[in-house]
């Protein structure tokens, strides 16, 4: 069995109920058909499942931790802090993948945060979680040994495209309270062991790195995040290694100057940009949804101003993404090209693609 982790703004409502909702704790379940809107609240977690034979909803257990009750929350405005072992969702989650991080060898425990694009209920972010499973945690030659899957009410439905476009602006709003929440932990990290006078920063953290892969409009989920980040006058920490766009459902200026994924390389040691000029399904955003044309189409409309560290990957000439869907779509091909999913394990391996612009 596999366990990886879950962060999501889905659904959650007290009691259990049948027909289109998932059991995720004793009090509470998830729903699981999409249609809903992005909710402001963040809730943490767990998803175990045989990876073997994980196709169907009820192949896969999902566990969410209770969040804070009201009387917490109030504590928690009046005095500045928690009650007395009461410890955030939030922080219960980081504290395990802390310790995950710390016992596994140097290197081979790295984590994956991904998060996924439009069109996605939730069956189908888990079965991506099982796909990402396959490609980038069982190979021997990766890196990933967790994945943090994100997982927004993207509604599964080809004509919600809009709908779906202000739920990941909306979500990036929270995914920004969960990277402050992040770079806190890290922080308070930090001053407890400079507290404890630790000479040896180095065994505070832990030896894994974190990497951070969007996928199509998942990518607009994050430069929500980012625009987010700077609203508040909150200066972006590094604590991403790689930092991958994957079929980037974004204008193609995107990273030029004043738009907010300029700044993203900020997050992290490098950005590699994946392209495809025949993805057909930012075709059809191109002509019917947006103004611009697709980053994950065209790459960067000006490279010029493009910031030090971010690569281009033009992966346009790839001959080995052969499903029916890919040969139509060519949207897919981190996970149905052999040699896109080599590549991305070679450079979340710290090598550079072999498909650079």
């Amino acid at each position: 069995m596999a366990t990886h982790y879950i962060i999501t703004n889905r659904q959650i409502i007290k009691g259990s109920r049948k027909g289109g909702y998932v059991s995720v704790n004793r009090s509470e379940c998830l729903r699981a058909d999409g249609k809903e809107e992005a909710m402001d609240n963040l809730r943490y977690g767990t998803v175990t499942f045989d990876p073997a034979k994980a196709r169907n909803l009820d192949d896969f257990k999902i566990e969410i931790l209770p969040d804070l009750s009201d009387a917490e929350m109030e504590y928690k405005e009046l005095h500045g802090k928690y009650p007395a072992g009461v410890v955030p969702p939030s922080i219960q989650v980081f504290e395990e993948l802390h310790a995950t991080g710390k016992a596994d060898k140097a290197g081979e425990g790295h984590f994956l945060v991904f998060v996924h694009g439009y069109n996605s209920d939730l069956k189908g972010a888990l079965t991506t979680l099982a796909d990402l499973h396959e490609r980038y945690v069982a190979p021997a030659d990766s890196p990933i040994g967790h994945i943090i899957l994100f997982t927004w009410p993207s509604r599964g439905s080809l004509t919600r495209y809009r709908d779906d476009a202000r739920d990941a602006v909306k979500t990036g709003y929270a995914m920004a309270r969960s990277f402050q929440s992040m770079t806190s932990f890290f922080q308070d990290l930090v001053t407890a062991a400079r507290k404890r006078r630790v000479k040896d920063m180095n065994n505070v953290f832990c030896a894994q790195k974190i990497h951070l892969m969007c996928h199509s409009m998942g990518n607009r989920v994050f430069e929500s995040m980012m625009a987010e980040l700077f609203a508040r006058n909150v200066r972006p920490n590094s604590v991403f290694g790689e930092i991958l766009l994957m079929a980037a459902d974004v204008d193609d200026d995107g990273l030029e100057p004043g738009k907010p994924l300029h700044n993203a390389i900020m997050l992290g040691e490098r950005m590699h940009v994946y392209y495809h000029n025949e993805d057909k399904a930012l075709g059809i955003s191109e002509r019917t949804k947006n103004a611009f044309n697709r980053l994950g189409r065209w790459g960067a409309r000006r490279t010029v101003p493009l910031p030090d560290g971010v690569i281009q990957a033009d992966v346009s000439y790839i001959s080995d993404d052969k499903t029916l869907r890919e040969n139509i779509a060519h949207h897919w091909y981190y996970m149905n090209s052999p040699s896109v999913v080599h590549d991305v394990k070679e450079v979340l391996n710290g090598k550079t693609t072999v498909f650079q612009y």
